[in-house]
């Protein structure tokens, strides 16, 4: 009975393109000038709740997007070049935990800032209730985030882990 391998750069590969797409809409929101699109980046040089959402941005871009990338490109040399197979387990625990994390993660920011600031900058509410909406978003993005930080962890072990295979 044979298996067929399981290629993961080929799968990280994948995650890079969707990433890709997440953040170019991502990107066209921004610059979108029609309500409530046009919002966000009066919000985002208002600062304070806006930094939420700009981080929430630009740690998208370096870890879904440049990160899946630079892994992807990683688990190529070690499959092909170095001919060492990972633990499809371990990996594919990474993957999922890192994706949806870190997904999760920078959308929740990207949320809350644009909602907080939207409250303080376009109606304008009181910076209480601009807080209240931020408070809302703390413990489930650091939840997502300590989610994306495991499976990172996942992936590098898996990495530095995989085993020799036959010439």
């Amino acid at each position: 009975m044979t298996t067929e391998r399981v290629w993961w750069y080929k799968r990280f590969r994948k995650g890079t393109y969707v990433n890709a797409i997440v953040w170019l809409a991502w990107t066209v929101a921004i610059l979108f000038p029609f309500p409530p699109f046009s919002y966000l980046q009066p919000i985002m040089v208002g600062g304070g709740a806006g930094t939420w959402f700009l981080v929430g941005y630009l740690v998208f871009v370096a870890v879904s997007v440049v990160g899946f990338a630079v892994i992807s490109s990683l688990i190529f040399a070690i499959e092909t070049h170095e001919l060492r197979k990972l633990c499809d387990r371990t990996i594919a625990g990474g993957f999922i935990l890192l994706f949806a994390g870190s997904l999760a993660g920078c959308f929740m920011l990207g949320i809350a800032g644009a909602s907080a600031g939207y409250a303080l900058i376009i109606q304008p509410s009181t910076v209480n209730a601009a807080e209240n909406i931020l408070s809302a978003y703390v413990n489930p993005t650091t939840a997502a985030a300590l989610a994306a930080v495991v499976g990172a962890a996942l992936v590098i072990y898996a990495m530095a882990t995989a085993k020799a295979t036959e010439r």
